[in-house]
C-alpha cells in the first residue's frame, strides 16, 4: 500500500487535532476535496464540516520538547 508521512509541529495540540487534520487531508489525497474546500472549512470554524477523524492506528508521537 501507500504510505504518507506527515510531520506536525506546534506549541500545543488540541485533543484529536492531528487526527482531524489527517482525516481532512485524506479527502484532498483522494481527489474529493481541493484547496477551496479546505479554505471553506477553515473559514467556517466548524469542525463538523471537516473530514473524518483519522484512526489512531499508524499515528505515533515521536518527540516532545519542553522549553528550558
Amino acid at each position: 500500500g501507500d504510505e504518507v508521512i506527515l510531520h506536525a509541529q506546534a506549541r500545543s495540540f488540541l485533543h484529536h487535532q492531528v487526527r482531524n487534520i489527517v482525516g481532512t487531508l485524506v479527502q484532498v489525497g483522494l481527489g474529493k476535496w481541493n484547496t477551496d474546500d479546505i479554505s471553506r472549512v477553515l473559514a467556517a470554524k466548524d469542525r463538523r464540516l471537516a473530514g473524518m477523524t483519522a484512526p489512531a492506528q499508524g499515528l505515533y508521537l515521536s518527540k516532545i520538547t519542553y522549553a528550558a
